[in-house]
């Protein structure tokens, strides 16, 4: 019987997993419509005109990445020095 209760648990936070991720989809799509118009980005000698949503992407998704990997030197140190 507990089996079925933890199945239900199961299958009601898979539902809310799956509204948060509706909401975040529908947020995501509003950002980009209201940031659609066109901006000049300089990148050292080059101007490129990109859509400001998507060069704001591209500096989210380089900033992330750019703390993942400090992240994980910081982790190789800690470890290292555990031993």
């Amino acid at each position: 019987m507990s089996d079925d209760t933890s199945t239900g648990g199961a299958r009601r936070w898979l539902a809310s997993i799956n509204w948060i991720a509706l909401v975040l989809v529908i947020l995501v799509i509003v950002f980009m419509v209201q940031n659609a118009q066109e901006t000049s980005v300089a990148i050292l000698w080059v101007t490129v005109r990109w859509p400001l949503w998507l060069a704001m992407a591209i500096v989210f998704v380089l900033s992330f990445a750019a703390g993942y990997l400090a992240r994980g030197r910081r982790f190789k140190r800690q470890r290292k020095a555990m031993r």
